[in-house]
C-alpha cells in the first residue's frame, strides 16, 4: 500500500535510501531508519542497482488531455450564467444532460452527462479561488441581530 505524502516527499525518502545503499548499510537498517518495510527497501535496492538514482525518482502522471481549452471553459462559465432558454433550449433549469448537450453543440465535444459534474466542480473551484474565499457569494452579516441563526436578507 502506498505511503501518504506528496510525490516529492516520497522521492526524497527513496533518494535518502540511495545514499544509505552507497554507504553499504543493510536492508533492515535502511528500513528501520526510514520507517518502511524491508520488502520496499529490497525493491528500491533492485531498482537502484538497475537504473541508479533516476530509477528512484518520481514519474509524472499527467492524466488525459483536456478536451475543453481554458478559453472554452471560460465561455461555458459565461453561458451557464444565462438560463437554458436564453441559450436556445426549451427549458428553464440547467441539468447535467442539458449542459452536456450545450458543450456538444457549442464546442463539438461530447461528454457523458455524469462527467459534467466534474467540469462544474472545477469551474466552481476556479471561481471561488478568484473571489478570494467565500465561494457561496453570500454577504457577511453585520449590525444588530446579525449573529442570530436563521436570519436571512
Amino acid at each position: 500500500m502506498r505511503k501518504h505524502g506528496s510525490a516529492e516527499d516520497l522521492e526524497r525518502v527513496r533518494l535518502i535510501a540511495a545514499n544509505m545503499f552507497e554507504q553499504g548499510l543493510e536492508t533492515a537498517r535502511v528500513a528501520a531508519s526510514l520507517a518502511v518495510d524491508d520488502q520496499t527497501v529490497r525493491r528500491w535496492r533492485r531498482v537502484y542497482g538497475a537504473r541508479g538514482r533516476d530509477g528512484l525518482r518520481s514519474k509524472p502522471h499527467p492524466g488525459g488531455r483536456r478536451r475543453l481549452t481554458d478559453d472554452q471553459r471560460e465561455r461555458l462559465r459565461g453561458m451557464l450564467l444565462k438560463t437554458p432558454a436564453e441559450c436556445g433550449f426549451g427549458r428553464h433549469l440547467w441539468t447535467q444532460q442539458l449542459i452536456a448537450d450545450l458543450v456538444a453543440r457549442e464546442f463539438g465535444v461530447s461528454y457523458h452527462h455524469d462527467h459534467v459534474g466534474v467540469i462544474l466542480k472545477a469551474l466552481a473551484s476556479r471561481t471561488r479561488s478568484r473571489r478570494g474565499g467565500r465561494g457561496s457569494g453570500t454577504r457577511r452579516r453585520s449590525g444588530p441581530g446579525a449573529a442570530r441563526r436563521g436570519r436571512r436578507f
